[in-house]
């Protein structure tokens, strides 16, 4: 459009030239209308060229499982019209696997409407308590990887007074719950303390908001402010996959390295410099990963941060209450703030902080880049408005129950927890070891414990696991199982069901149909990933009906 315009323009200079359309008097126009278009004709030129170098850059970095995800996606979307019979059949067999995932009581009462008339309070808690019971007793028994971090009368009683004076407060509005603000710079500082960093950070409502918090203020102070307009972040195939939905909703394009290649499945630093261009802005690493439990090798990538003058962040939201309080035989690396290249952290006080589910930490290096995470508006009608989080109204009850957890257990009692879930997990990597037909994947684990098998289909003996009441963790690519370890955790039943169910899968596998997690997951690799996506919408849409 611009260069028709130049043409245009061209032509009516040279018109009014040949012509003698302007006056005398006027003359120094021509000369004026010819420079004019000499530049615009350079600024073609180089927005030309630009452009050629952008899509350059574009086909050299554009990374080959982007070019097939792309295919198969554009393709999907011409193709979804003419195949909907087949994609609904599809996704009805995934779903009629997974029902029973979702385990809603066939004779509950559902209420798709106001009442007329309010429930009296005595109606209202017998309705849930019947639920609660057998659901809580269900989480109890020690059978479930992850999942419920705390436990014990005692700290549970501690949690719902707690919980009880800050009912109704909110830290957007600190004039009126001074205390839930303070609770919430105590945790940053104690926090930030056990990770050798500075008091700089704020509590978000879990490990998601932490890292979409942190890669908004990379975005910011890294990307912006550097008129870097394509930003860029370098991940492990391990990391977190909130990483990937704050990538979607920052614009940030996410180059993944493939952490399978020499069953390490941690991020190396080698691999990660080949991909640093003029555009990353941030490297992300897991202290440890969720589905094998691998501390990545943070020094190394922090070398490299400082190298290039890109930010760091370090995922310990499973780790950061843990690591802290380990030995140096345990955790022999550094991987905190100690490193001069880590930008920032987040660990969650609602895992093994101990504290009710909906806190986590997000830690900053620099007030510089805390500032750059904020949300600031001077111009609202409704006043002035500014936020440390994506979220503007916070429970500050929950503020509230984590500085209690914290204060509560205090370090010596950390450092116990830790202990006892080292032990218990190297005892039960130990074990796995000794078990025929399954093969351990992560070597010296702290908190997760990872395994597969080169004789069966590991889903398999999942599924065998699941049905005697053990909820363990399916992974995929490659597939495997993990163990994510507690203190409610009990091992002795775990090893016990563990031989019997590999005993019995083994036993089986000769007659054994294809059906549960197996079939799931291998029609899953069948499939596009935007077919897999419409069946995991139409099993959301089954958990959020009544």
């Amino acid at each position: 459009m611009l260069e028709s315009l130049v043409n245009i323009f061209a032509q009516i200079h040279v018109y009014a030239s040949q012509n003698a359309l302007i006056p005398h008097r006027w003359a120094f126009v021509l000369p004026l209308m010819n420079v004019i278009s000499t530049i615009t004709q350079d600024v073609v030129a180089i927005a030309g060229i630009s452009g050629l170098l952008r899509v350059g850059y574009f086909l050299y970095h554009f990374q080959l499982s982007d070019w097939k995800d792309l295919l198969l996606r554009t393709c999907f979307q011409w193709m979804k019209p003419f195949i909907n019979k087949k994609l609904q059949k599809i996704s009805n067999k995934i779903l009629k696997e997974a029902d029973s995932m979702l385990a809603k009581e066939p004779n509950r009462t559902i209420r798709l409407s106001l009442p007329k008339n309010g429930l009296g309070d005595e109606i209202i808690l017998n309705e849930l308590s019947l639920c609660a019971n057998r659901e809580n007793t269900k989480c109890q028994t020690g059978k479930i990887s992850g999942t419920l971090y705390s436990g014990g009368n005692k700290h549970s009683e501690l949690m719902c007074k707690v919980y009880e004076f800050y009912l109704w407060s909110n830290p957007l509005k600190p004039g009126v719950w001074p205390r839930v603000n303070q609770c919430e710079a105590e945790i940053v500082a104690m926090t930030a303390r056990i990770l050798n960093g500075a008091p700089i950070g704020c509590v978000t409502s879990g490990g998601t908001e932490s890292i979409l918090t942190a890669v908004r203020a990379h975005v910011e102070l890294f990307g912006k402010q550097r008129g870097i307009a394509c930003p860029e972040i370098i991940c492990g195939s391990t990391a977190h996959c909130a990483l990937n939905k704050a990538c979607e909703v920052l614009n940030v394009r996410l180059l993944c390295i493939d952490c399978d290649d020499d069953n390490s499945y941690e991020l190396k630093a080698a691999a990660v410099e080949k991909q640093i261009t003029c555009n990353t802005i941030m490297i992300f690493a897991s202290a440890p990963s969720f589905p094998h439990g691998i501390i990545d090798p943070i020094d190394d990538l922090s070398a490299l941060a400082k190298q290039y003058d890109i930010g760091l962040h370090v995922d310990a939201c499973l780790g950061g209450f843990i690591l802290p309080f380990c030995q140096e035989d345990i955790v022999p690396r550094a991987f905190d703030f100690r490193l001069p290249g880590v930008t920032s952290m987040s660990a969650d006080t609602h895992k093994y902080g101990h504290a009710t589910k909906g806190t986590s930490v997000v830690l900053f290096k620099s007030s510089d880049l805390q500032h750059a995470s904020y949300f600031s508006y001077s111009h609202w009608s409704g006043g002035l408005y500014i936020t440390p989080t994506f979220a503007g109204s916070r429970p500050g009850a929950l503020i509230a129950c984590a500085w209690a957890a914290l204060v509560s257990i205090g370090e010596s009692g950390y450092q116990q927890r830790a202990q006892v879930i080292v032990e218990a997990t190297r005892r039960i990597a130990d074990a796995i070891k000794s078990i025929d037909g399954l093969k351990l994947m992560t070597q010296n684990p702290t908190i997760v414990v990872c395994f597969t098998s080169d004789v069966f289909n590991i889903y398999r003996l999942k599924d065998a696991m699941s049905k005697i009441g053990w909820s363990l963790n399916p992974l995929q690519q490659p597939a495997a199982v993990n163990i994510c370890v507690t203190e409610n955790l009990d091992v002795d039943d775990l090893l016990r069901d563990l031989r019997a169910a590999v005993d019995e899968v083994k036993a089986s596998i000769p007659q054994q149909k294809i059906g549960g997690t197996e079939m799931i997951y291998k029609t899953i690799r069948m499939l596009p990933p935007a077919a897999v996506e419409f069946a995991m919408h139409r099993f959301t849409d089954a958990s959020l009906a009544p």
